[in-house]
């Protein structure tokens, strides 16, 4: 984008500054008679009447646009447009229609300036000056495309003429920056090695992630200038975007050992220390940063986010960072990120309330942070809050609408508060917005099966099994819905034997490796596996319920009665389990 910036208040200035001499070169070709439009047939002379109305006309049209040059000069641009105007009535000349065009760019009345700068073209067409007017219009009119036809055609014209592809890269930059970088990369090869071009180049190839060619620039930009911090700090960043965190090292630290007081510097190292796991040293930096007490919030912020990172590896940090944070909170009340970090802290901690609170100021202050509505709603998720959820990510929705994340949250809380018929809605378009996430195909087959849809929920575990055929997940939910109703029992046998070997301590796994043996008469097994299940202590109501009826197969009626009144206590809003409660008493 700065490009962009750069090239317009390149145009503003040129044009400020040149507007004067411009027009007297262009009175100069006026005077000469170059580019009028008034000629009469070749095959005969003038008659001496007809060439004293020519120079009547040129003499009145002088005066005109010598007026205009003077209300140009005093800034009185509208006044100029109008002397320029009676100009052109006396002799429409190409030079004429030049000067009201960059009179009219003055004033951003691009269409008028459009017309102007096209009739000069018109007019003169190889003219390199008129087709570079007429491109900067375009340009400020925001009509890249049109600008970039224009030089396009000033390259026909002189392909030599370096200024017209410079200002053709800076037009494809934004739009087709790989057309931009061949053509930088040409100048290159055909002008020699240029500060301005190599830096457009290395700000072209970071943007695309292009690291080791970005890094290429910047050595050769330090070949020309050595001794230059900005790009030294430059290679080093980039070096470590690009993954050589080796050689960003070692250009950090000679940095630091001639100037320890560049504390961005030092920032930058502690951060490669970090990323390299070389704690000890990446802790000393950020704490000598911190005793420092360095009023720049930015390295402030930066050092915060250092000991975020280094508190996984050394828990004692987390204090300190905390308060890091808090600090910056109360100075940068309107800032979102010291919000952010306390969130995601308080989250490592399953502070879920604390963590919800900072999240959602967040989503207040960014509101199309589209993460920190994901995690303000995840936090809700664990609190059990269902109904706010859907106040939030009917929100979410609203600001950034193609997040499949939003929909998911929402149908899950749905389903959370036994609404399944309108959980299906969000779902489907969570999974029309994102059909490889694993999560939302699961809950969604899984929500349709519930509502005895089969044909639909079987088709998403196909589906999903195709994208990810070792998904221990869709392998368990599959096999325990196919369980459920009594058909493709070896499949489900053996998609479950999958998902356990995958997770062998997984309660809901064993439990369905149970169950499918169950349905398969193998009631010792099913006992074997679904006792596993409870033994983990992480076994739901349905679990116990399962083993009682295995042990009311397996002729244990007393035991059964146990597991069904566990089952009961869990969950009391099970009828089944109390008929079976009852009836066991009979």
């Amino acid at each position: 984008m700065w490009c962009s910036l750069l090239i317009y208040y390149d145009i503003m200035n040129n044009t400020l500054k040149l507007l004067t001499p411009l027009i007297c070169i262009v009175g100069i070709f006026f005077l000469s008679g170059c580019g009028s439009s008034q000629t009469l047939p070749s095959e005969r002379p003038l008659s001496r009447q007809e060439q004293k109305l020519m120079e009547i006309q040129r003499d009145h049209a002088l005066q005109h646009f010598i007026e205009g040059t003077a209300m140009d000069a005093k800034g009185s641009i509208a006044e100029a447009i109008l002397e320029y105007q009676e100009a052109l009535q006396s002799d429409p000349n190409a030079s004429i229609y030049y000067a009201i065009s960059r009179d009219y760019l003055l004033l951003t009345k691009f269409n008028r300036a459009i017309e102007a700068a096209s009739e000069a073209v018109r007019l003169d067409p190889k003219n390199i000056t008129y087709r570079e007017n007429l491109g900067t219009i375009y340009f400020n009119a925001s009509r890249p495309d049109l600008a970039i036809q224009e030089y396009q055609k000033i390259i026909q014209i002189d392909s030599n003429n370096t200024a017209a592809w410079i200002a053709l890269a800076h037009l494809y930059q934004p739009i087709q920056p790989a057309k931009a970088l061949e053509i930088y990369e040409k100048i290159l090869d055909r002008s020699g090695d240029s500060l301005d071009i190599l830096f457009q180049c290395a700000q072209l190839y970071g943007a695309l992630g292009r690291y080791d060619e970005a890094a290429i620039k910047y050595k050769r930009m330090l070949d020309l200038d050595p001794a230059n911090i900005p790009l030294q700090k430059q290679l080093a960043e980039t070096y470590a975007k690009g993954g050589r965190l080796d050689q960003a090292r070692v250009i950090l630290e000679k940095m630091v050992e001639t100037d320890s007081s560049d504390a961005e510097v030092v920032a930058t190292l502690a951060d490669v220390y970090l990323d390299q796991k070389q704690f000890q040293p990446a802790i000393d930096l950020y704490q000598q940063l911190l005793n420092r007490n360095i009023k720049n919030t930015e390295i402030r912020l930066r050092i915060g986010v250092g000991f975020f990172g280094l508190t996984e590896h050394d828990s004692t940090l987390v204090n300190k960072t905390w308060k890091i944070f808090e600090d910056l909170h109360k100075e940068l009340p309107a800032d979102w990120r010291p919000c952010w970090y306390l969130g995601a802290m308080a989250a490592n901690q399953h502070n879920d309330s604390l963590a919800g609170a900072y999240f959602e100021q967040v989503t207040q202050m960014e509101e199309h942070h589209a993460d920190a509505w994901w995690f303000y709603g995840s936090s809700l998720f664990e609190q059990g809050k269902y109904n706010t959820i859907l106040e939030a990510m009917q929100h979410a929705q609203r600001v950034i609408p193609n997040d499949f994340r939003f929909y998911l949250l929402q149908g899950l809380a749905l389903t959370r508060l036994e609404r399944q018929e309108e959980a299906v809605a969000p779902l489907e378009k969570a999974y029309t917005l994102n059909p490889k996430d694993m999560n939302t195909l699961g809950t969604l087959a899984m929500t349709l099966e519930g509502l005895h849809r089969y044909q639909e929920s079987d088709q998403l575990y196909e589906e999903g099994l195709k994208l990810e055929p070792t998904s221990a997940l869709l392998l368990n939910n599959y096999g325990y819905s196919l369980a459920e109703r009594g058909i493709s029992l070896q499949r489900a046998l053996e998609m479950s034997k999958q998902a356990i070997a995958a997770e062998p301590e997984n309660s809901a796994y064993l439990d369905t490796y149970g169950w499918v043996f169950y349905r398969l008469q193998n009631y010792h097994d099913a006992a074997e596996y679904i006792e596993k299940s409870i033994a983990t202590g992480k076994a739901s109501a349905v679990v116990y319920e399962h083993l009682g009826d295995v042990y009311l197969k397996l002729g244990n009626q007393d035991k059964a009665l146990v597991q069904w009144k566990k089952a009961r206590e869990m969950d009391p809003k099970n009828e089944s389990v109390k008929e079976k409660i009852l009836h066991g008493v009979r």
